[in-house]
């Protein structure tokens, strides 16, 4: 039989059951929000979820919720995404609800979302057909400062974009295009026009081809910014990949700019046959990800991928590519196995990945891009087990970290322990009362564990729970506004410390505990 709707159980539980009401307001201006959609959704289990819009005073409200706690969301018309209820990246503030618990009266803010608009123009001050947007934002995510994509868009033909729906903060707008009148390969014998071979970089705001150069955007909530980009035009560059024919096809590679951050954005080289071997053109001189694409019948998939500069023309084929990849073996001490299928988890900036662990504890690479430097690791999906070791090559083992070197094959060697996880639960309090939407961090002794972070923000009724604790010695911690706090950074995180609880884990006593809530340090 499937789960009932909750609207059902609602009604099927009524006399046990419980009211929340509240009212959507923009967080600028206070004022009230009609028509938003607003949906209440338990916590424990997801498929249980009712809606409702709120009405012309911006009020909302759920009858006969049973005893629990629920994520609130909100979303405006036209948003593709909602907003949750006090939300600080990706955590937010439930709502408990039960006997004595305040669930009514709630004021939901929304930020009010902004936009970026503007052209771009060629060098001849020509709409630049057929360009792509991106938006990238300066940001905090998981306790360190990143740059994300967070939207793209095609100019139309008179070059205009508009990039909608951005949260306020700082961003950085960069294009990618093909000039419309390049041919990137030899026309007729003998009558070879350079003027025609040419491509453009990809470009940002401030008119300039390096990232560390390019000009902020800062938007303010609910802001907008107009701006204009120039495009010009280079010297292209061609790829050789080497012999291609029936024997031997190429599939067409996959080519991506590397940008700020670490991102990549895609560029569609021009591919063709010259001479009996595959050449790619059309591409401006920069620093590119590459990643060959193996064909077997009808498919493709990705095969090796390297970093790679172009600064002119040059041959390139997987087996000159200096790729950056993985293999190695897992041991799980003694003879238990978790069930299921196991899995590492990297995160090496913003590029987090999965290596599964197979039934002989070899490590199967899913064939992504694998960014070299520091990459915190952990082990999940292994019930009752706990990384103990890792390393790579012939370094000293670590318990959460691997430094992976570009260019070649890192092999790991790790172990895994049998050991449970612990579990802490407890109540953020400030002048003695409970306080919402506090973050909550529970932080390693020592601060190279950043694997080790476990964090969680507090409820309506100030209550938290962190899970999938490893034994260890941590601080315990709470901060009233954790809103873009890079609390990873040692200098940001260290002023607040000395406000935090020492804990070591496991716990000789697991009941909840009471944490003063430390006052943000506004800088």
């Amino acid at each position: 039989m499937p789960l009932p709707s909750l609207l059902l159980l609602l009604a099927l539980r009524a006399p046990d059951t419980f009211i929340v009401t509240g009212t959507a307001v923009d967080h600028l201006q206070n004022r009230p929000l009609n028509y938003i959609l607003v949906t209440l959704t338990s916590t424990q289990d997801r498929q249980l979820t009712v809606s409702t819009i709120t009405a012309a005073d911006g009020r909302f409200g759920f009858n006969n919720v049973p005893a629990g706690k629920y994520s609130l969301s909100a979303q405006r018309r036209g948003n593709s995404q909602p907003q949750l209820y006090r939300q600080n990246d990706q955590y937010s503030t439930a709502i408990a609800v039960g006997p004595g618990l305040a669930s009514q009266n709630i004021v939901f803010p929304l930020e009010a979302p902004g936009s970026i608009s503007g052209t771009v123009l060629d060098q001849n001050g020509e709409p630049a057909g057929a360009a792509q947007v991106w938006a990238l934002h300066k940001t905090v995510s998981s306790g360190r400062p990143e740059i994300q994509i967070v939207g793209q868009n095609q100019v139309d033909r008179a070059g205009a974009f508009h990039l909608g729906h951005l949260a306020p903060g700082t961003y950085f707008i960069a294009v990618s295009a093909r000039p419309w009148y390049a041919r990137s390969f030899p026309q007729m014998a003998g009558q070879p026009n350079p003027e025609l071979d040419v491509a453009y970089p990809i470009t940002y705001y401030g008119d300039t081809t390096d990232a560390a150069s390019a000009s902020p955007v800062n938007l303010a909530e609910g802001g907008s910014a107009a701006i204009q980009i120039n495009l010009h035009a280079v010297p292209a560059a061609h790829v050789d990949l080497g012999a291609s024919g029936p024997e031997q096809p190429h599939a067409p590679p996959h080519l991506a700019a590397e940008t700020m951050g670490g991102n990549t954005i895609p560029i569609a080289p021009n591919m063709v046959g010259v001479d009996g071997r595959a050449e790619l053109g059309g591409i401006a001189p920069g620093r590119y990800v590459l990643r060959t694409m193996d064909r077997n019948g009808q498919h493709s998939r990705f095969g090796p991928g390297a970093r790679i500069d172009i600064t002119g023309n040059t041959s390139i084929t997987a087996e000159n590519l200096k790729t950056t990849s993985l293999s190695g073996q897992l041991t799980f001490e003694g003879s238990a196995r978790p069930p299921g299928q196991p899995f590492l988890r990297f995160s090496c900036g913003n590029r987090p990945f999965t290596m599964r662990i197979l039934n002989d504890g070899s490590l199967q690479s899913a064939g992504q891009f694998i960014q070299p430097g520091h990459c915190d690791v952990a082990l999940a999906d292994a019930s009752g087990f706990y990384l103990k070791s890792i390393a790579a090559g012939d370094a000293t083992p670590s318990t959460d970290a691997v430094e992976l070197t570009e260019g070649v094959d890192n092999h790991l060697v790790a172990v895994a322990a049998k050991g449970a996880m612990s579990e802490l639960t407890g109540m953020t309090v400030q002048n003695e009362q409970p306080l919402s939407s506090a973050m909550v961090l529970l932080l390693p002794e020592d601060p190279a564990h950043g694997s080790r972070i476990r964090r969680d923000q507090s409820d309506s009724d100030g209550t938290f729970k962190l899970s999938q604790i490893l034994p260890g010695r941590y601080i315990l911690l709470a901060i009233d506004n954790g809103k873009d706090l890079a609390y990873r950074d040692p200098a940001v995180i260290q002023p607040y410390l000395a406000q935090g609880t020492a804990l070591e884990f496991p716990r000789q006593n697991d009941g909840p505990l009471k944490v003063k809530v430390a006052v943000r340090r506004m800088n």
